[in-house]
């Protein structure tokens, strides 16, 4: 297998759909279309036919999605796919590489499928430890490296739904842990008797001071004896329901990053848009400007790509 000039790169999720026509030396997107069919959704419209196998079935969604970047093919194309593409309810499930990972990515298991004539696709696996798993974070996490490899060691952080904590050492990823604050505060939000009390608003700094109460209070571990204070502050009128969503923001983060404040490595952290705005918020209250690296946007969007590169050229 040669370097191509050009490649595909997918990230495939549970919830949503994303390729981008890469180039491969510069790492310049192309062209780039997204959908919200993620892996869950056409799992359950294949179990709902028997036409195709189940390869085949995401495999032919694979190439209808292709001609919206890339309308005609006339020479063999790469698609390198990461993310839950990979699991049990993808388009072929692979086993997690074991930790460590090196940064190049070698140990990350991969598997070569061809699904047309020009089209062959490269689909990495994920990455665990004897108690923790992630699938698709890893390859962001590879994208990263060069700006990681500065220091022995260090942790990054990648906030979401799910948020990741790697921990890296000697130019490897040694150990992670997920922490699910984006889908508890989902839940408390919507599902919860506190979901009355809440109500969203855009972030202004009018909401400084009351997110940051709610970070002190996590990280003081007292998330569980907060909570139903945000029922209580909106029944006493003490703070508004807008003012209480960032308060619940702010106890569910910092009960996430207090563990931070007994550590001397460095910290990197890689978010974008209103996540990368309370996380940065957050650790700034409690860790010196020093030891926290913020990447810029540019960075993280393209983190994703870098990481398929990588493992492209550990591949060949």
């Amino acid at each position: 297998m040669r370097l191509p000039k050009q490649f595909i790169s997918c990230d495939w999720g549970t919830s949503n759909f994303r390729i981008r026509l890469v180039d491969f030396h510069s790492l310049q997107i192309l062209a780039e279309h997204q959908t919200n069919v993620g892996v869950s959704n056409l799992y359950k419209e294949f179990k709902e036919q028997t036409k195709h196998t189940q390869r085949r079935f995401f495999a032919n969604y694979l190439l209808d999605q292709i001609e919206q970047i890339l309308p005609i093919i006339e020479e063999e194309v790469l698609i390198v796919a990461s993310g839950m593409i990979t699991s049990s309810l993808g388009m072929s499930e692979l086993e997690y590489a074991q930790m460590p990972i090196s940064f190049t990515g070698k140990e990350i298991v991969r598997l070569s499928l061809s699904i047309n004539d020009k089209v062959n696709t490269l689909l990495i696996s994920g990455m665990k430890t004897d108690n923790d798993v992630m699938r698709g974070e890893e390859i962001q996490a590879i994208g990263l490296v060069k700006y990681l490899s500065k220091e022995a060691q260090g942790i990054l952080l990648l906030p979401g739904t799910h948020s990741k904590h790697i921990i890296f050492r000697n130019n490897k990823f040694e150990d992670f842990t997920t922490y699910m604050t984006g889908e508890l505060f989902e839940i408390m939000a919507k599902h919860s008797i506190i979901s009355e009390s809440l109500e969203k608003s855009d972030w202004t700094p009018h909401f400084h001071d009351v997110f940051l109460n709610g970070v002190k209070r996590g990280i003081e571990n007292q998330l569980m004896a907060s909570c139903f204070s945000i029922r209580v502050n909106s029944l006493l009128q003490k703070i508004t329901k807008k003012e209480n969503y960032y308060y619940l923001s702010g106890l569910l983060i910092g009960s996430e990053v207090g563990y931070l404040k007994n550590t001397d490595n460095k910290i990197y952290l890689a978010s974008s848009g209103i996540l990368n705005e309370l996380y940065k918020l957050a650790l700034t209250s409690f860790i010196p400007s020093e030891q926290l690296v913020c990447f810029e946007s540019e960075i993280i969007n393209n983190a994703l790509v870098a990481g398929h590169k990588k493992i492209v050229e550990a591949y060949v």
